[in-house]
C-alpha cells in the first residue's frame, strides 16, 4: 500500500494554480487511509498504477464520484478499484472495471 503524504507549501500552491483539484471523502470506504470528511488532492494529469487511490466517476451512478484504490489494471485497460474497507465499500466488485475515461485523477495528497 503506498502512503498518502500531506500536502506541504507547494502541493497547496498548484490548487490555487488549477494543477490539483480537492475533493471531500465522503462515507468509510477507505478507511483506515482515508476518513469521512478529509480532504485530499488529486492530480488529473498524473499516470495511474496499481495501488494508486483515485477519483472515478461512478459507471452506474453517473452523477456521483469514488475515491478507491487501483487493484488491477487488466490488459484491455479497464481499472478495477476497490475501498481499503472491504465490508464498507461499493466498488468493482459491484459495478466492474471502469475504462481510463472514468477516472478523473489520482490522489496524491492529503490536505487541510
Amino acid at each position: 500500500m503506498k502512503d498518502l503524504p500531506e500536502a506541504g507549501f507547494y502541493e497547496n500552491a498548484l490548487v490555487f494554480l488549477g494543477s490539483r483539484h480537492k475533493y471531500i471523502c465522503e462515507g468509510k470506504s477507505m478507511n483506515p487511509t482515508l476518513k469521512d470528511g478529509e480532504v485530499v488532492l488529486v492530480d488529473r494529469k498524473a499516470r495511474i498504477e496499481v495501488g494508486d487511490i483515485v477519483v472515478a466517476r461512478h459507471p452506474v451512478e453517473q452523477t456521483s464520484e469514488v475515491i478507491k484504490r487501483v487493484e488491477r489494471i487488466n490488459e484491455h485497460g479497464h481499472y478495477f478499484l476497490v475501498g481499503d474497507n472491504l465490508e464498507d465499500s461499493n466498488d468493482s466488485r459491484h459495478f466492474g472495471a471502469v475504462t481510463r475515461e472514468y477516472i478523473k485523477g489520482k490522489v496524491v495528497a492529503r490536505s487541510r
